[in-house]
């Protein structure tokens, strides 16, 4: 498989994880200010998988699906994460280590396949800014 779609593959998976973490967090919070950042944000994922789908597919590639275990997994851990907090703080602390984690990864993509193509490497560049500036956004959120 080609780094193109290797790299398109990583942005679609890490996009679509990041807005189902958002959407299940916008069944927790209660804070209008947060909720109206989540929906943001999860615009903002939703458009970045739109964008990497559509390049994957003008690069010949195919989607993953995605896995069961993980999507369980994910909803498990924000379940009892936000069990007994379901502070806009608490909140902010659970996306910007999501985001982290997402950074971290596409970051990874882009220096493991950096021989994908420039239109592929603006869209995972362009997803990393979007994390990095949720993070920023997030916080505000921040108190003890």
């Amino acid at each position: 498989m080609n780094e193109t779609v290797q790299l398109l593959q990583d942005v679609v998976r890490n996009a679509r994880t990041g807005k189902d973490a958002v959407e299940q967090l916008m069944k927790k919070a209660e804070d209008e200010g947060m909720i109206g950042e989540l929906r943001a944000e999860r615009d903002s994922y939703a458009e970045a998988q739109r964008e990497g789908e559509q390049a994957l597919r003008a690069a010949g590639g195919g989607e993953e699906p995605a896995g069961l275990m993980a999507k369980a997994g994910m909803w498990m851990g924000i379940e009892a994460e936000t069990f007994a907090d379901r502070s806009s703080a608490h909140i902010a602390e659970i996306v910007i280590q999501g985001a982290t984690m997402g950074v971290i990864e596409m970051t990874k993509s882009l220096n493991t396949y950096d021989g994908a193509d420039p239109h592929a490497r603006g869209i995972a560049s362009d997803f990393v800014v979007r994390q990095n500036e949720a993070i920023d956004r997030q916080k505000a959120f921040l108190t003890n």
